[in-house]
C-alpha cells in the first residue's frame, strides 16, 4: 500500500486534540516538517521521541509485517472474540493498514488509529479515521468507550507501561479487550547453530542497551501479561510465537512465515539500527553500515536456525 504523506484533515493534534481542519496552516506544517538524519526521514511532532523512521521504505516494511502477522494468525486481524463492536482504537497505527482492514471487516464500528506521524492514506473506509496523537499524554477519550484497543510493535515507544495500560483500562468498555502484539529484539536458537558472538546476537544486545539508555526499554514478552494484570485486566492470555529468522524451518507454514520474517528484518534493519546506535551508543554511520552488512549475511543463512520471540 502506498502511504500518503499528506495529513488527514480529520486528524487531531497532540494534547490539545484541536482539529487540523480548523487549525492554522502553520500548525499543519509543523507536524509535517519531518526531520532527516543519515538519509532517513523521522516524525516532527514530539520530535525525537520515536527513534525509527517514517519514510516510504519503513512504511512499506510495516505493510510487509502486517501481511506476516496475518499469516501467523491464520488470516485473522485479532484473536479476541469481538462481537458487534462499536468503537475500536489502535495505538501507533503506522500506515493504518490494520485499521483499514478492521473498518472493512466491521463496517458498523468506528475505527480510530493514532500515530505521531500523519502518514496514513486519505482514501479510507468511511468508518475509519486517523489522528495525530501521543498515547503517552493524558487520554481524553473518556471512560467505557472502546470495545477493543490494539497495540502492535510499540517496543521502544513506551516509557511507562503501567500508566499506559491504566489509561487503556479506563477507556475500555466493561468486557472490552486490549490486544498486544509485541516482540523482543534479541535473537535466540535451540540447537546451537547461532554462535553467542554472532552479529545477530550482538545486534540484539546493543539495541536493547540503546533503548535502556533512552528510558524506553524493550521488555521480555512474558512481562506484558504481568503488567496488564497489575493494571487491573483479568483473564489475560499470553501466546508465545517463535519467529524464524528465515525459511529454515521444515514445516511449510513456518517456512513461509520465515520468508516474510526475513524480508521484514532485512527491509527494516537499517531503520531499526541507525538512530539508536548513533544517538545513544555513539556509533558513526560508517560503523553502523559495516555492522549491518554482517548482520544481513547471518540473517539469510539457513544454517543458522535462529528465531525471535513475539
Amino acid at each position: 500500500m502506498e502511504a500518503d504523506d499528506q495529513p488527514d484533515h480529520d486528524s487531531t493534534f497532540g494534547g490539545s486534540r484541536a482539529s487540523l481542519a480548523s487549525s492554522s496552516t502553520s500548525l499543519e506544517s509543523a507536524i509535517t516538517a519531518y526531520q532527516f538524519e543519515h538519509g532517513r526521514r523521522y516524525h516532527a511532532y514530539q520530535a525525537g521521541k520515536y527513534h525509527f523512521p517514517n519514510d516510504e521504505k519503513e512504511l512499506n516494511r510495516m505493510d510487509i509485517e502486517h501481511h506476516n502477522q496475518r499469516l501467523q494468525m491464520d488470516g485473522a486481524l485479532h484473536l479476541c472474540p469481538l462481537e458487534d463492536p462499536e468503537e475500536i482504537l489502535e495505538l501507533g497505527t503506522g500506515t493504518g493498514i490494520w485499521c483499514i482492514d478492521m473498518a472493512d471487516s466491521y463496517p458498523a464500528a468506528q475505527v480510530i488509529g493514532t500515530d505521531l506521524s500523519p502518514v496514513q492514506p486519505s482514501w479510507v473506509p468511511p468508518n475509519c479515521r486517523f489522528e495525530v496523537d501521543d498515547f503517552e499524554l493524558d487520554w481524553t477519550y473518556g471512560e467505557n468507550r472502546f470495545d477493543l484497543i490494539h497495540q502492535r510493535f510499540l517496543i521502544g515507544s513506551i516509557s511507562n507501561h503501567a500508566r499506559l495500560y491504566k489509561e487503556a483500562l479506563t477507556a475500555l468498555k466493561p468486557g472490552g479487550y486490549i490486544e498486544l502484539v509485541e516482540m523482543e529484539a534479541r535473537t535466540f536458537c535451540d540447537d546451537d547453530t547461532l554462535p553467542p558472538d554472532s552479529a545477530m546476537v550482538k545486534w540484539g544486545h546493543w539495541i536493547h542497551e540503546a533503548f535502556e539508555k533512552m528510558g524506553r526499554p524493550f521488555l521480555a514478552v512474558g512481562e506484558y501479561k504481568t503488567l496488564l494484570e497489575q493494571a487491573g485486566f483479568v483473564d489475560v492470555e499470553f501466546r508465545l510465537v517463535k519467529r524464524p529468522s528465515n525459511d529454515w524451518p521444515k514445516d511449510p507454514r513456518w517456512k513461509e512465515i520465515g520468508k516474510f520474517c526475513c524480508l521484514n528484518y532485512l527491509e527494516g534493519l537499517e531503520g531499526f539500527t541507525i538512530a539508536p546506535y548513533t544517538r545513544m551508543l555513539g556509533w558513526k554511520k560508517q560503523e553502523v553500515d559495516i555492522f549491518i552488512a554482517q548482520v544481513r549475511k547471518e540473517s539469510v543463512s539457513r544454517k543458522i536456525h535462529a528465531f525471535m520471540k513475539g
